[in-house]
This record gives C-alpha cells, structure tokens and sequence, in this order.
C-alpha cells in the first residue's frame, strides 16, 4: 500500500493532525484563559473588544481599563479579536481565543505549504516541512511569526504574515477562477492583522498585481475592495501616529543578529544546489517571493532607516525567505538527486532509522511530562513511515519533519504554561484572593509594582487583568505605544518598584526616589497602589500620603487621595503644533522634533514646578480663565465611561485639568478644548455647571467610512457590468 492510494486531502489531515496535537490542541478545548508574556494581557483589551466594541458594531473605540484610558484598538490590530468574537457565542472566551491563537499558526503552515506546492504529493510534504520548520524556529522569541514569537503574544504578526504568503500564492501560483479577489482579501487581511508584514509584502504584491493576466476592470474591483476593507483602519491609524508613545528600540548591527544558527544548514544547502545545472535554469525564473524577501529584509536590517522599523522586525522575514528558497530548490530538484543513488531499499531503511532515531530523541525528552501529546504525535508518525516505506521523496521529508520536531528546546513547556491558563498555575488563588479584597472597595485607578516574580502567576503582566477581574482601572497595560501616558507612568513607577522595568527608551526615570513617585501618582489621578516586595511595602507604610487598606498576601493595599478632576492654578506655556507633514513625518520615521509637546511636557512633569504645556494656538484666550485657589473648586457626580465622561462643576468657565489622556476624538458638548495638556491628560472650559465629554468618529473617520462603501458600491457595480458583458 502505497500513498498513490491516499488523497491530497488525507494526506494533509494526517500531517496537520500532527501539528495540532504538537499545539496541544486539548489544552486549547480546556476552559481556561491562557496567560505566558504578553498573550496573559492581551486577553484584556481582547475581551473589552468582543464586549464593548464587536456588539456595538465597532472596530476600535475608548477604553478606561489601562493608563488613564487609551484608544482601543486605533493602533493595534482588530482582525484576531473580531476572530475571538465570532467565536465567543459558541465558546467561552478563554476557549475562543486559544482557537483563534492556534489558527494563526496552522494558517503559518498552511501558507508556506501553498506556497512550495505544486498540488502533487511530494510537495505536500515538502511544503509541511518548510512550514513547520519554521513555525518551530527557536532562536528568535518576540520578533513575530513563529510559535514561540505567537506564544509571547506576537499572533497579530503570524496572521498577518501568514495572509502575506496566501496572497502571493493567490496571484502567482494558485488555478481558483477567482483568485484575484482572493488575493485581495488576503493582502486586506494581512494589513488588519499587523502592518509591518503588510509593509514588507506590499512591493512585491503590487508587482504580481500589475503583472497578473485578469483584465483591468477585475484589477479595479479586487483594489476598491481592498480599500473598502482598509482604508478606516489604515488612514486613521496613520493620521495618529503622533498620539503614540516612540519606544525607541536599540537596532541590531551584527550579520549574527540576522542570520540565527538553525538557517546555517539551510544556507550551506542552498549554496550546493545552486551549482547543479536544473538549479541554474530555476533560478531564470525564482526571482519571486523567497529572493525578494532575503534581499528586502538584508537591506531594511542594515540599511533601513533607524527608528522607522526596529530591524529586528525583519529577522523572521529573511529566514522565511531562505527556508522557502532552499525548500523550493528541495521540491525541484529531489527527483534528481535521488535518480543519482543506488540500491533504493537500501537508502529507505537508512531514511527510516535515522527518523526513528530523532523521534526517539523526541520521546525520551517529553514522555515524562506530556506522555499523552507525545504518544499521540508517534502513532501519527508511524503511520504515514508505514505508508511511504517505498517512498524516499516523502522520506526524505519525514527527516526534516522528525528533526525539526525531536530538537525543540523549549516549546512544550511554553505551549503547556500558555494553554493551562492563569487558572492551572498553582499561586493562582493569591491572585483571586486580591481581586476579591479589590471588589469590596470603591472603583479606582490603581499602580502597582511591576515585579518578575509575578511571573509565577502566568505572567509577570499579570496584574494587567485587574480590569477583567474587578472594577478597577490598571494605570499599567500591554498597548504601551497606543497611549500617551504611558512614558509618564513609567517614570512613575520607576520610583516606586524595587526592580522596575523601564522600558521607554530616552527617559530620566527616577529610580528609588519613593517620594517623588508617589507625588506623580497623584498628579496621574491614582487612587491606589499594591505593593509587592517588603521593600516596597514599608516605604509606602511610612509615606504620609498614603493610607494602608489591607493585605492580601504577598501584596499589600494602599489608598492615595487624589483628584480625577482640578482646576487648572499653574503657569501656562504655549506649545505651538507643527505643520501636519512635520508631525506625521516625525511620527514615521520615529525622529522627535526637538521641541516637541512631549519633550516640553515630560521636562515640566518631572521638574514638579507648577508649570503645564498647553497645545493651544493662542492661551491668550484663556488666561483669564485660570484660577487662583484650586479649593473653590466642587465636583460632584463624576461618571467616566468608555465613550463618555460626565460631571458637575460649580466652576464653569475656568480651566479644568481632567486626568483622563488625550486624544482628538473627545470633544465637549457646551465648552472649550479639550486641549492637550501636562502631562497627557485634557483640558477644558465648561460654559455650564453640567459637564459633557463623549468620544465620538472624528470628520476624518465619518468621510472615511462613507468612502469605504462607496468603494465597495463601486466593486459591485463593476462586478456585475463584467458579469453582463460576459454574458453577451
């Protein structure tokens, strides 16, 4: 018996089924919410989407959940949590979200699979093995796109890279009478799901695009597709930027930084292929998607420019590039090179020891713990061994398959921390006992100090889900560059934690100056701190300015009074904007102008001199609306939600500093601003006692959405004019 006898269909049933049962598909049915680096907050803003934003009918909105609220979903991406969505009526939202983490990664494979197949059997293979191979590359972590990348938190960027090889594969290589519009979803997709896969891929695409044979009327409609589904995201995105935090990310400079140890083999293999004769006439016409992206991704990691993509981004994009190079010259030139052997029986049973040997490897290294997982893997090995006895093509895949497979460090544990969940870790319950303490004082914002052994709890961004567990706000949260408050909260807690963080390049963070930290606290509007160390603990026993709650063991609670709401009594400096170009260009290209409301804001937030940068054309106009004795002031019935803030003053007409971050969708229904002022937060000028703020769709946004359906109307239009004319 013999594969011959077996479909394309079954064939790919048995190799994915391995791969699933590998991702420990019966941890992702298993009603726990998954936790491990980033993925344990992610599920945050997550769940504010399929809540808040999804029943709505939205795609991105206002959430109070981390800094002192932040645009949900502006600045990251909405494809994987409209997936989480969809699902969530059928499972629960722990479930839906493990099913929408492993889809991204057997999308991965998929598309790498499709990329090297040419619908026949060995390509199958080699094309599983070529998509698994990298999946399961472990010498990179966060850059994106491998499991181990998707397991930190990076799925957005799998999904998006994984769209980027499907519309390529649409285009170029796929027989589906409508292909072209495929691929236009797919390209819509990968933009959707993360932007620097779509920025890598969008040269090339574009040039299939040109190239491909349909006719320009189909071309039209597939591109007005395209931006009937991009376009509000994309513009709104880009128009922002300047309301996004720069990390600064130091770029690497080192040829090892790029090319990783476990691609060396590849690279040698490649090098022996290009001097056999077939492999020269391939090349005639392999200037395609595997060369473009070796080359692109060499020149933006060395020669890019700084600041703009943070090179390491591009890391899995040249190592996708050269497996799919060398797998391409494998599929092709296999027939060849096995022609050039004698006694095949022979050369079968050394294919098949040296493929039960590694996957001995396998299962002496992981029986012990994920028995079950293993075994399962095995029995599925052994059959498809079985069935391609005869078979050294597929053989000859088993290997890179079984080595792939048997030499992974790391990754089951990974995938068995994320997977069990917060609930499966054994400290968990300190956990719940705080947010149970949490639920029976008044809702609050809340800093607590970052730790990494929190890490013991599933992650140490653990407390990032205080939002989903309590009614309380947590002024730290995943999405740093989509606030900006964020740089000022880190220099905050860099005051108040033993072991702070400090990841915001750039920063005079003011380690170990408790004092200092906890008098910014109550400039952010901070209503409570949790401490984690004893350090930590006794300062904020002996700080004044803080009242002790409760303990909550290994955390202690602490009360700080602080305002949402003041009147604004400091000096006030202009800052004037820069042209928009300026703006957008500073933004792109992450180079700060130098005199910046950031930089001037920042340096007056920390001098503590009582003096606040204004972005205000003319603060002229309201000098005289400042006040003199902040004591006057009454706010009552102060109500903040997620689209909208309310409460009462009983001093309109003055300057009043709100503590919730800016961003130009805010606008007041009877009053002034609201301004941008020191240190993120917004200003206004309310001309009655009764206060109104709701976020709503800037101008842009409403033109935006109206031109989107209007492409769409258009696509339509020309779709059936096509269809009539083809009639005729």
């Amino acid at each position: 018996m013999n594969l011959k006898s077996f479909s394309p269909l079954i064939t790919n049933s048995i190799l994915f089924s391995i791969l699933l049962i590998f991702l420990r598909i019966d941890l992702v049915f298993s009603d726990s919410l998954p936790t491990g680096g980033d993925m344990g907050a992610h599920v945050v803003p997550t769940k504010f989407f399929v809540s808040e934003l999804f029943s709505n009918f939205k795609i991105s909105g206002w959430s109070n959940d981390w800094f002192a609220g932040y645009p949900a979903y502006y600045f990251y991406f909405p494809l994987p949590p409209i997936i989480v969505a969809v699902l969530s009526p059928i499972f629960p939202f722990g479930i839906a979200f493990k099913i929408m983490v492993v889809a991204s990664l057997v999308l991965l494979v998929f598309s790498i699979q499709k990329l090297i197949s040419n619908e026949n059997i060995n390509s199958l293979y080699f094309g599983f093995a070529a998509g698994l191979l990298f999946l399961l590359t472990e010498s990179f972590t966060i850059f994106g796109g491998n499991l181990a990348s998707s397991l930190a938190g990076q799925y957005s960027f799998t999904y998006s890279l994984a769209f980027g090889n499907l519309s390529i594969y649409l285009l170029t290589k796929s027989n589906l009478k409508n292909s072209l519009f495929y691929s236009s979803l797919c390209i819509s997709f990968c933009v959707l799901s993360h932007i620097i896969p779509f920025i890598i891929f969008i040269p090339i695409y574009a040039l299939y695009f040109i190239k491909h044979k349909s006719e320009i009327l189909k071309k039209i409609s597939a591109f007005l597709i395209f931006l009937f589904l991009t376009i509000r995201f994309s513009i709104s995105l880009f128009t922002n930027l300047e309301f996004t935090t720069n990390m600064t990310y130091s770029p690497y400079r080192n040829i090892s930084d790029l090319i990783k140890p476990d691609i060396l083999p590849l690279l040698l293999l490649s090098i022996i292929f290009l001097f056999s004769e077939k492999s020269k006439e391939i090349l005639k016409s392999l200037f395609s998607l595997d060369v473009y992206l070796i080359f692109s991704s060499f020149l933006l990691f060395f020669y890019g420019p700084e600041g703009a993509l943070w090179n390491g981004r591009v890391v899995p994009f040249f190592i996708l590039g050269t497996i799919l190079f060398v797998f391409n010259l494998l599929s092709q030139n296999i027939n060849s090179l096995s022609s050039k052997f004698q006694g095949r029986i022979f050369l079968s049973l050394i294919y098949l020891v040296i493929g039960f040997f590694l996957l001995f490897n396998y299962y002496s290294r992981w029986n012990d713990r994920y028995e079950v997982t293993v075994l399962f893997v095995l029995g599925l090995f052994f059959i498809l061994y079985f069935l391609n006895m005869n078979k050294l093509n597929q053989l000859f895949c088993f290997l890179f398959i079984s080595l792939t497979i048997s030499t992974v460090s790391f990754l089951p544990h990974w995938l068995n921390w994320n997977f069990t969940g917060y609930e499966g870790k054994s400290e968990w319950g300190e956990i719940s006992s705080l947010y149970d303490e949490l639920n029976n004082i008044p809702a609050g914002r809340i800093m607590w100090e970052p730790n990494p052994d929190l890490n013991k709890y599933g992650t140490p961004m653990v407390l990032m889900t205080i939002p989903m567990f309590t009614d309380h706000e947590s002024v730290e949260g995943l999405y740093f560059d989509s606030s900006i408050t964020t740089p000022y909260h880190f220099v905050t807690i860099s005051g108040l934690a033993e072991r702070p963080s400090n990841p915001v390049g750039g920063l005079s963070y003011i380690n170990g100056n408790f004092d200092k930290g906890v008098r910014h606290m109550k400039q952010l509007g901070v209503d409570y701190f949790i401490t984690y160390t004893d350090s930590i603990s006794k300062k904020a026993i002996n700080s004044p300015e803080l009242e002790f709650l409760f303990e909550s063991s290994p955390f202690q609670v602490f009360k700080l009074n602080s305002n949402k709401v003041e009147l604004v009594t400091s000096e006030l400096i202009n800052f004037s904007q820069p042209s928009f170009y300026e703006r957008i260009s500073s933004s792109v290209f992450k180079k700060p102008i130098d005199e910046s409301f950031f930089t001037l804001s920042m340096k007056e937030f920390q001098k503590e001199n009582n003096i606040r940068v204004i972005d205000k054309s003319s603060i002229d106009q309201i000098k005289n609306k400042l006040s003199t004795d902040e004591a006057q002031l009454n706010i009552t019935e102060f109500n903040l939600k997620n689209n909208q803030l309310t409460f009462t003053t009983n001093q309109p007409g003055k300057l009043h500093l709100i503590k919730v971050s800016y961003f130009p969708n805010w606008t007041i229904e009877d009053g002034d601003g609201p301004y941008r002022i020191t240190p993120s937060f917004m200003a206004i000028v309310p001309n009655s006692s009764d206060v109104k703020l709701t976020f709503e769709k800037t101008n842009l946004e409403q033109y935006l959405f109206i031109f989107s359906y209007l492409f769409l109307t258009i696509s339509i239009l020309l779709i059936i004019y096509r269809m009539k004319k083809h009639v005729k």
